[in-house]
Parts: C-alpha cells; sequence; structure tokens
C-alpha cells in the first residue's frame, strides 16, 4: 500500500510535480505515492475521493493545500497540521442564531483524522480547520464563526478528505499552508507564492522521508 497525495488544484501542489518531474493530470499513479487533483470545493473533493479511494489500496492520505488563517500567531506562509476540521455551514438558521447539525439530529459535521501510524515529519504544529463553502470576507460573519466555533484555520476541502477517510479507516495527513488572515477582502496582502513554496518544500521531504 502507499500514500495518496490529495489537492483541490495542480496549482498548490507545482512544485512537488515538478520535482518529481510528474505531468499535469487529475489522477497520477507512482509506484510511491499516487497523486489525485479533486476541484475546489467539498463536493468535487468528494466525488474524486468516491472514484479513488478504495480501503486496502493506500495505507494513508496526504491533503495538501493553501488556508485562511484566523490567528496573528499563524501568519502567511506558517504551515500547519489540520486535525480536526468541521463543516462549519452545516446546520440551520433560527433567527440570528445558528443550529449545528448535531443538535438538528440528522449527523455531525466536526471530524478528527485518524492518526497517521508515524509521527508527522518535519514536525509541525496542529490547528482546528472550519470547511466552508463560501471563504469569509466580511467582518461580522468572520466574528460571528470566531464566537461560535473558534477555528484557527478555514479551507474548502478539508472536511470533506477526512470525512471520506474516517468512513474507510484510512489515517488522514491534512496539511495546510497560510496564504493569508481571514479578514475583509485584500488581495494585496495575500502570500500564496511563499505559502506554496513552503508547503511544497515540506512535502517533497515528507515523500522523500528525509
Amino acid at each position: 500500500m502507499k500514500t495518496l497525495l490529495v489537492a483541490a488544484t495542480w496549482f498548490e501542489i507545482k512544485n512537488i510535480l515538478t520535482h518529481f518531474e510528474l505531468k499535469t493530470d487529475s489522477y497520477i499513479e507512482t509506484p510511491d505515492f499516487d497523486v489525485l487533483i479533486t476541484g475546489v470545493g467539498m463536493t468535487a473533493t468528494a466525488f474524486a475521493l468516491g472514484q479513488h479511494l478504495r480501503p486496502g489500496k493506500y495505507n494513508q492520505v496526504l491533503n495538501l493545500g493553501i488556508a485562511g488563517s484566523f490567528r496573528s500567531a499563524l501568519p502567511p506562509g506558517s504551515l500547519v497540521q489540520v486535525c480536526q476540521d468541521i463543516l462549519a455551514e452545516l446546520g440551520a438558521e433560527d433567527g440570528p442564531e445558528f443550529i449545528p447539525i448535531e443538535a438538528l439530529g440528522f449527523g455531525e459535521s466536526s471530524y478528527t483524522a485518524i492518526p497517521a501510524l508515524q509521527p508527522t515529519h518535519p514536525p509541525l504544529s496542529t490547528a482546528k480547520g472550519i470547511t466552508v463553502n463560501k471563504v469569509h470576507g466580511h467582518q461580522p460573519s468572520i466574528d460571528a464563526v470566531n464566537a461560535r466555533l473558534a477555528p484557527d484555520v478555514e479551507t474548502m476541502e478539508g472536511a470533506a478528505v477526512i470525512y471520506a477517510c474516517n468512513k474507510h479507516q484510512i489515517p488522514c495527513i491534512q496539511v495546510r499552508a497560510i496564504s493569508n488572515f481571514v479578514e475583509p477582502r485584500n488581495k494585496e496582502s495575500w502570500k500564496i507564492d511563499l505559502a506554496i513554496k513552503n508547503l511544497n518544500d515540506w512535502a517533497i521531504r515528507f515523500l522523500t522521508k528525509e
């Protein structure tokens, strides 16, 4: 068995593809690990994983991508391992209040990744993530989700990956590089290139066991 590397876009792992001399495709098989490019968002991610993730085929999933940070201690360029991820919008509104799916009695929205057998190397600090359909860029909604869930980072796919892995009892290592703070939308402050460089450098070391 081997590792399945999962990313929403090839751009987020472009240096990995270059390093290992891999073509840009939605699904790539190599002797040591496979690569799955799912597309952006929970729906595309769930569909792609449904096609390729099978018990007994992979001993772990490595989910890579960029993320927004809610914490000043996690500036752009930082790397974190997201071990708990929450579907932040799964529930119902009751006036100004939000009712999570658990309180409605229809399921769960928070998932904790099954840890890998070996410690993550190079080591990373852990973080709590939320997965959203609409990234936050309006201060009232930022304040509201902070008060309700106190997340460290947000992405558009992470919880879907952990959910699928948990269903198959496969360990999941979700590593995110911070590209921006979660704040009123300000593209001038984004550090996407730095985030991708740091993410890819780490992942190459991880995959080559350096």
